[in-house]
């Protein structure tokens, strides 16, 4: 599956011939078939695939994908949903959150709002977070970069957790959430880690 956002275009075209939109997201299920659809930039999508790679090009509103085996790759999105059984996920640009589940794959997060990914089995990376970040995974490192003073929770049982933050803020890093105090004074973000056989480090850059 493939999908193309294009900023001259006023309707979506699919090789299948079939969209379903009613003036909401647009849903495109293609199922085992090869799939290329062109839309109008800024258009929200609802993808369904039983397997095969999904790729979304240009920039799109939000995003649902789901997918049970194939990668899949955002470019651009105003929020993205994404879920995959077995697969690698990447989102390079999200205004908004990002909800990405990978059940056997690596995870990779560029610019978002924030993030809620999740892998049992791959690597969880976010290199740009304006918002509030949660990552969990069974066996991988969790590297994540923010871009402010905004809370994070992340776990893993193997694996090493690396957060940094710019220069100048200070995080409170603790290792439950029952450890949080009720005054947070002097500090400007919470950072809840855990590492079940692997090193925590929190730095600033």
């Amino acid at each position: 599956m493939r999908v193309i956002a294009e900023s001259d275009r006023r309707e979506v075209i699919a090789s299948t011939g079939a969209i379903a939109r009613d003036g909401g997201p647009v849903t495109i299920d293609g199922g085992s078939a090869k799939v290329l659809a062109r839309v109008p930039e800024g258009t929200p999508l609802v993808i369904g695939t039983t397997s095969g790679r999904v790729t979304i090009e240009g920039r799109v509103g939000a995003v649902s994908v789901v997918t049970a085996s194939g990668r899949i790759s955002v470019a651009d999105a105003a929020s993205v949903d994404a879920r995959s059984a077995s697969g690698r996920i990447e989102v390079g640009h999200a205004d908004g959150g990002c909800r990405v589940v990978a059940t056997s794959g690596r995870v990779d997060i560029g610019h978002c709002g924030g993030a809620d990914a999740m892998s049992e089995s791959g690597r969880i990376v976010v290199s740009d977070a304006h918002g509030p970040v949660r990552a969990n995974c069974t066996s991988g490192r969790i590297q994540l970069t923010m871009a402010g003073a905004h809370d994070v929770e992340a776990e893993t049982v193997s694996g090493r957790v690396e957060v940094s933050f710019p220069d100048g803020l200070r995080p409170l890093v603790v290792n439950s959430p029952a450890e949080v105090p009720g005054e947070r004074a002097g500090h400007d973000c919470v950072v809840v880690a855990r590492s079940g056989a692997g090193r925590v480090v929190v730095s600033g850059r």
